[in-house]
């Protein structure tokens, strides 16, 4: 096989993985957009000022707004005993 052979085989292959993850990175774009829309109809609908994560503890009904010692505020040493705290990451 002649080396031009070689990267023409090469180039084509690269060329079709760019193309397909274009269009990916398309349909993903565009379903995260049909999603935000969603978001935002249901926020409007039901006068909510910003999502709310979960009902349990005050620093996981809405990320945004908590500060990273909120956790900490009922006892620095208490261990975690709200179900919705396992699903974030500490904040350091």
């Amino acid at each position: 096989m002649r080396p031009s052979s070689i990267l023409f085989i090469g180039l084509s292959l690269w060329l079709s993985v760019q193309f397909f993850m274009h269009v990916q990175a398309r349909r993903q774009l565009s379903d995260q957009i049909n999603a935000e829309q969603q978001m935002c109809l249901v926020v409007s609908r039901l006068g909510l000022s910003d999502i709310c994560v979960t009902t349990d503890a005050r620093y996981l009904r809405n990320l945004t707004l908590s500060d990273p010692v909120a956790p900490y505020l009922d006892h620095p040493g208490a261990i975690e005993h709200f179900p919705g705290g396992s699903f974030w990451v500490p904040v350091h």
